[in-house]
């Protein structure tokens, strides 16, 4: 079973259009993922370390895949190579600031995979281990790409909670139960999505994000568009 996963199908953007179904897809990991439920995915993008790959492998099947590392395991603190509970986590405010800063070409060479795929063959879906993190940064500069409001992207981001609450909580109780208070609550934050967390990657972004500090052109979002939105 894939957990957290969702079709970007229908987000509209600030020109009043939408996106199509069956073309952007995020999730996390796909290490129990069954055919069915890849039914329709041309590409897979793996956002995760090479540790994270190894220890839980994806399910791709047949279809091409592509790992593609948003960061090392030297670069930023967390990318689940530990058990959370034995490690110290960083505040997810920085993480995300630093994801900005330091993984430009990464972050340059995704957005590009997605934007040049030729989505008459089928989907594309990215993901990272929980599809919060670095799928959630990942998602929210597509989204902004295809002109999509700053405000809907935070609610699709907010999503993830749907899903990684219940756990979060449950990791929380069990940490407290064990007389780890504080390290009860990073784990709670490292679980959940927080507005202030992709609110300090939007600050760092500032408004030109992609065009200046990705370099993709124009040329290249607009193909993009005219293949995802309607």
């Amino acid at each position: 079973m894939i957990q957290n996963k969702r079709d970007l199908f229908g987000i509209k953007t600030k020109d009043g259009k939408r996106i199509k179904a069956n073309c952007l897809i995020r999730s996390a990991h796909l290490n129990q993922a069954t055919e069915e439920e890849l039914g329709g995915i041309a590409v897979i993008i793996d956002l995760r370390t090479s540790g994270e790959r190894d220890r839980a492998p994806d399910q791709a099947g047949q279809r091409e895949y592509l790992a593609l590392p948003v960061f090392t395991e030297e670069q930023i603190g967390i990318s689940h190579e530990q058990e959370l509970g034995n490690q110290r986590l960083p505040e997810f405010e920085v993480l995300y600031k630093g994801m900005i800063s330091e993984c430009k070409e990464s972050f340059r060479t995704i957005l590009l995979t997605v934007m040049e795929h030729d989505f008459s063959k089928g989907a594309v879906l990215w993901h990272c281990t929980e599809g919060k993190d670095r799928c959630g940064l990942t998602t929210a500069m597509i989204l902004e790409s295809l002109g999509v409001d700053r405000k809907e992207i935070m609610k699709d981001y907010l999503k993830t909670n749907l899903v990684n609450m219940p756990k979060a909580i449950r990791m929380r109780e069990r940490l407290r139960e064990n007389g780890n208070e504080e390290i009860a609550e990073e784990v709670y934050r490292a679980y959940i999505a927080d507005e202030t967390y992709l609110q300090a990657a939007f600050d760092a972004m500032g408004d030109h994000y992609i065009s200046d500090a990705l370099e993709i052109g124009d040329s290249v979002i607009k193909r993009f568009r005219a293949a995802v939105l309607e």
